[in-house]
């Protein structure tokens, strides 16, 4: 029987005696020589409570209101399509000189968040709450407020 093992020099060949036993010269292999990889792919499935309460906050956030039922349910089929085809990657690596990487989509705020940013509705509410706080901001300097 020929084994592999961890020697002072490269690809080193041990014969392990016949009926077992121990051989003269063998180095013991330590669980840090050994190469392994591996990979967790673990997929994001919101319930749509989760969906609501996101959703619920980037409105009041972007939009100053809650997002309508319909909002809500529209959002949470979108990002369940999403989240399917952009599942978060764990791959490790042991070994000597080991690493971890993780790769992933959007989170569903981050989601949820980039699609509302680019509603019309958005961006006029973002535009007349910039013109309504230059206006207080103007009438505190008339009126002698800070």
């Amino acid at each position: 029987m020929v084994e592999r093992v961890k020697d002072q020099t490269p690809d080193a060949t041990l014969q392990t005696p016949q009926g077992g036993g121990t051989a003269s010269g063998y180095t013991p292999v330590s669980s840090s020589d050994i190469a392994t990889s591996s990979t967790n792919i673990t997929y994001d499935k919101p319930d749509l409570v989760r969906t609501a309460t996101v959703a619920n906050a980037v409105y009041q956030n972007l939009m100053g209101r809650d997002a309508t039922q319909q909002e809500i349910q529209e959002y949470h089929q979108e990002y369940l399509k999403y989240a399917a085809s952009h599942p978060e990657r764990v791959s490790v690596t042991g070994g000597v000189g080991g690493s971890t990487s993780t790769s992933s989509g959007l989170t569903e705020t981050d989601y949820i968040t980039n699609l509302v940013k680019g509603t019309a509705e958005a961006g006029d509410y973002n535009a007349a709450t910039t013109y309504f706080d230059a206006m207080k901001s103007a009438m505190n300097t008339f009126s002698g407020g800070y």
